[in-house]
């Protein structure tokens, strides 16, 4: 064969091989672009079963498009498409339990993007690289709605859901989530009681980290909180999941809550920043913190007290209700210990606070200072605390719906009014029969008693206090609003009528009633009482 005979098969079959080439090329791209096309009607299918099977919910969904980009057709058929991302566009989805069709939905997007690696959507584990969700609401239903057969059934690929029929394990694929971006999910937990407002809570940024069947997942939270309004920041892990019960399912984690103004309280005032960790489950999260409100005061007083708050709380997520068991507060130097709830009860549109609180050798000043409307407390001393504390619901202020009711001690009491605390001087030497000796400049009194304070009044009955040579019992009232004082009671002192008069003329005049005075063992005993205002007070005989 001569030199220009092969030169002519050689271009040939190089002619041929670039031929099937090219037809082979464009059977690849024809091959890629069929199974993209055919793709979507599968996913969809895979998608539903999943959500089905996982929630034990009925689903719909508006729209859903897949798109499967592929740059190399012939590496996508020779590799069997691995690397290659399919991305899947859902638009209106609605995830409703079965027998809650009555209810919002549990589950519903807006709009929804899954990007999944697309050789694994053909197997039993389907590998999710990325989901965003815009429009996310995530329904809680109400105790006692909660489907009971759900609670038994076990989703796919959990760890306790044991062995399932072949058919739902070909139908129903395991599914592992490696990122879930949810900013702006809205948290509603219905109420047991239709007229009552549900729990409302927006995620400000909420990122989903390793969602594995059977496992918790790691999120970062930003919460918008209503109530003092801020953005609570909390990092942790939540699930798994618990379809039947929500409130089951497990959570822990850290957070930080900063510059959350109490104002929105009516009657109370300060920005508070707190911090602390949880554990638990959502019904029942057992939380330990710390709280602290630089400037905390009432409203219609100018004076502000540091306010620092150690607390364990147990937090039932699903409506709200919180057990404090304890917390330490810290007035200024005053440290009160408290135990009690923060909840709802039957028949209440709100919450009621009731707390029961102990302070031991307490500085009067501290607690003073937050129902005073300025500065100038009138009596300063230690002081001991056993109250009960109510604030129940209402529109109104904080101030007009509290109700506290206890006892007290006080030692070591003096009053700042420098007129007053020159009379309790003068009565101290009068009733220990040396009135014409100097009176002591410091007498100090001693204070106990019981005590209600509703409505801005404090009530005081069996009211004794002590000073030397004197001791007083008194019942009535102090006006909180006003400053009014108004009470009244008896004076028994050590000393006899006339051994309490200066000149001596009258301390002849008086001995022959002495005896019409003494009662009880004391030298002499009075009815008196304290009127007047705190600034100006009126001390006297009781006529």
């Amino acid at each position: 064969m001569t030199e220009a005979k092969r030169g002519f098969w050689r271009r040939r079959w190089w002619q041929v091989l670039l031929v099937l080439l090219a037809i082979f090329l464009a059977a690849s791209w024809i091959a890629a672009r069929i199974a993209a096309s055919r793709i979507e009607p599968y996913a969809r299918e895979r998608f539903i079963a999943y959500l089905e099977e996982r929630f034990h919910a009925n689903v719909e969904i508006g729209e859903l498009d897949a798109s499967l980009p592929i740059d190399d057709p012939y590496k996508f058929i020779t590799s069997k498409g691995r690397g290659t991302r399919l991305n899947l566009f859902a638009k209106d989805v609605k995830v409703s339990q079965t027998g809650l069709e009555d209810l919002p939905p549990l589950l519903e997007w807006k709009g929804l993007k899954v990007v999944v690696d697309f050789p694994s959507l053909f197997e039993d584990t389907v590998f999710v690289k990325h989901v965003a969700l815009t429009g996310f609401r995530f329904t809680v239903p109400p105790k006692g709605r909660r489907p009971a057969l759900a609670a038994h059934r076990p989703a796919p690929g959990d760890s306790t859901s044991g062995e399932q029929p072949a058919e739902s394990q070909k139908r129903t694929p395991k599914v592992i989530l490696e990122e879930i971006v949810a900013d702006g999910m809205n948290l509603t937990i219905l109420s047991s009681n239709p007229a009552k407002a549900p729990l409302e809570f927006d995620m400000k940024r909420l990122r989903l980290f390793g969602a594995t069947p059977g496992a918790p997942l790691r999120y970062e939270a930003d919460l918008t909180n209503p109530k003092p309004p801020g953005v609570v920041h909390s990092v942790g892990h939540f699930g798994p999941y618990v379809t039947g019960e929500p409130g089951d399912s497990p959570l822990d984690g850290t957070f930080t809550f900063d510059d959350a103004d109490l104002s929105v309280f009516k009657g109370i005032r300060g920005i508070l920043h707190s911090k602390g960790n949880f554990s638990g489950q959502l019904n029942r999260i057992i939380a330990d913190g710390i709280a602290e409100t630089p400037e905390f005061g009432l409203s219609y007083s100018k004076n502000t007290v540091k306010l620092v708050t150690k607390y364990h709380a147990i937090i039932d997520g699903t409506n709200g209700n919180t057990e404090l068991r304890p917390v330490e507060a810290t007035i200024g130097s005053t440290k009160l210990v408290c135990d009690g709830s923060v909840e709802r009860f039957p028949g209440e549109n709100g919450k009621t606070v009731g707390l029961k609180v102990t302070a031991k050798d307490g500085d009067l000043r501290d607690i003073l200072l937050l129902a005073m409307k300025n500065d100038q407390v009138p009596l300063r001393g230690r002081i001991g605390l056993d109250i009960d504390l109510k604030v129940p619901p209402g529109k109104g202020q904080y101030a007009d719906r509290l109700l506290v009711t206890g006892k007290f001690k006080l030692s070591e009491g003096h009053f700042t009014n420098k007129d007053t605390q020159a009379k309790l001087n003068d009565m101290s030497s009068r009733a220990l029969g040396n009135p014409t000796e100097p009176p002591s400049e410091n007498v100090a009194t001693d204070f106990d008693g019981n005590f209600r304070l509703q409505d801005r009044v404090l009530h005081l009955s069996k009211l004794r206090f002590f000073i030397p040579g004197a001791a007083v019992q008194l019942s009535g009232t102090f006006n909180l609003a006003s400053d009014d004082l108004d009470f009244h009671g008896t004076l028994r002192t050590d000393a006899k009528l006339s051994q309490m008069m200066k000149t001596r003329w009258k301390r002849w005049v008086l001995k022959p009633v002495d005896p019409f005075f003494s009662k009880g063992g004391a030298g002499a005993q009075f009815n008196i009482a304290i009127t007047g205002n705190r600034e100006n007070p009126k001390f006297g005989l009781d006529r």
